[in-house]
């Protein structure tokens, strides 16, 4: 029976092709013995061209070496070349800050990697089999962890599981009934470690609930895999239309079911910054779409995620502080307002200034008897006085119609004659001071380098 499941397997998920220069991750365990001992059996079958072992003592129990002095004979017995290293997995993990189980892990794969470069095998085989999958399902659902879910796949890059059909209870009995010489890993039996106690506590009684449990979650995974891929090269082709731009259009992204936008901008998100948003960010984000105006969204203690109206962009916080200083003008001068990189300058126009003034926004003019103004940023309490309008309304208000990012606010500059604000620098010019055919006392004022001008 697991002969025919070993071979369902490659068969069904193409595992192995002609040719193919197969490493194995050893342990010396019932799981890797038996995989070793049927890829192989079934080497000439297949037609492998070569097949190694690969084995990392991690240093971490007393029977350390004598488990890999194990994995050297029975390398030896089924002729079979092995690859060894030992490594003081604990030690990294206090020098990296890690676990000892991501740890050893990180440095089992680099070990596999650098022989199989070395050595040009093409394929790593690990020995994870269906009640791993079972184990991989429960532990990420007790953490909450959605992508999780879909477990491991049979075939992963060019990391290949010929065991993926066969359950635990299967590799002993095949262990036993072809007499596989093993080791047992003690450490596998220690409840502190969360994955023995899903092992040995819960999985006992959700079998108990479902006889056919492994059988279940397999095709759970099956088709959690099958959806999560679709959703995922699906987004990532959304994604791409996208990539010119440092911003994402909100016009075209609430068009697309949720489903898809939040993998769009989680995946614009690590793109850009190289930061996966967690499941909190993620549902944030969400509920931040459906807010109007201007919103901010803390991803990390100096990254943002803005949506202002129609646009969503990330930004790595500066704050501006409110600036209380103030830039005296008269006319014929120039003066550098260094909060916005731009120049402002104060002129009796000539009839090509006027021309240009109602193209531009750049330049304004007022019909008003005065030679100095002055130049500040917001205050609280500060009102404005738009054209078609017989009453103030807050400048609070006005920057929101022209949305104009809250990060941005504080260095905008005014240009304010008295307590009256002429013009938001760039932006926009208020209903005082009106020019018409028969004013007599124009002053204009003309700015450069301001972005929004145009």
């Amino acid at each position: 029976m697991i002969e025919k499941k070993f071979l369902k397997a490659v068969e069904d998920f193409y595992l192995i092709q002609p040719k193919d220069k197969i490493l194995i991750a050893f342990s010396g365990g019932p799981d890797s013995v038996v995989l070793s001992f049927l890829l192989k059996k079934f080497q000439a079958y297949f037609k492998i061209e070569k097949i190694s072992l690969a084995h990392l003592n991690h240093s971490l129990r007393e029977e350390s070496d004598k488990d890999e002095e194990f994995c050297k004979d029975f390398g030896q017995k089924y002729d079979i070349p092995i690859f060894t290293k030992k490594v003081d997995v604990k030690s990294v993990a206090k020098k990296e800050k890690k676990s000892i189980e991501e740890a050893g892990r990180e440095e089992r794969y680099k070990f596999f990697k650098e022989i199989m470069e070395k050595e040009n095998f093409n394929k790593l085989a690990t020995a994870h089999h269906l009640s791993d999958l079972v184990e991989t399902l429960f532990l990420w659902f007790i953490q909450g962890n959605k992508k999780g879910l879909k477990g491991f796949k049979p075939n992963e890059e060019n990391i290949i599981r010929p065991l993926y059909y066969i359950k635990k209870e299967e590799l002993l009995e095949y262990c036993h009934k072809n007499d596989l010489p093993h080791v047992i890993d003690k450490s596998n039996f220690d409840k502190r470690y969360l994955r023995n106690k899903v092992r040995l506590d819960l999985i006992p009684i959700a079998k108990e609930i479902n006889h056919s449990l492994e059988e279940s979650l397999l095709r759970l995974s099956f088709f959690q895999s099958l959806d999560e891929d679709f959703l995922e090269i699906y987004s990532k082709d959304i994604l791409k239309s996208l990539q010119e731009k440092d911003y994402i259009d909100l016009n075209y992204l609430n068009t697309i079911h949720e489903a898809v936008k939040y993998r769009v901008i989680t995946n614009w998100i690590y793109e850009k910054t190289g930061i996966y948003p967690s499941y909190q960010n993620i549902l944030n984000i969400l509920k931040l779409l459906k807010m109007g105006g201007t919103k901010a969204l803390h991803l990390q203690e100096n990254l943002q995620l803005i949506k202002e109206y129609d646009k969503l962009y990330l930004n790595y916080t500066q704050k501006v502080e409110k600036s209380y200083k103030e830039y005296k003008l008269k006319i014929g001068q120039t003066i550098f307002i260094k909060e916005q990189g731009i120049s402002l300058t104060a002129f009796k126009p000539t009839e090509k200034d006027l021309e240009e003034m109602k193209k531009s926004k750049c330049i304004e003019c007022f019909d008003i008897d005065t030679d100095e103004f002055t130049v500040r940023f917001r205050k609280e309490g500060d009102r404005f006085l738009p054209f078609g309008m017989k009453r103030e309304k807050k400048l609070k208000d006005v920057f929101i119609d022209l949305k104009i990012p809250k990060n941005m606010r504080n260095s905008i500059p005014l240009l304010v004659f008295g307590d009256k604000i002429l013009w938001i620098v760039g932006y926009k010019r208020s209903a005082y001071y009106p020019v018409t055919e028969n004013s007599q006392n124009l002053i204009c004022f003309k700015v450069k380098e301001e972005q929004n001008c145009n």
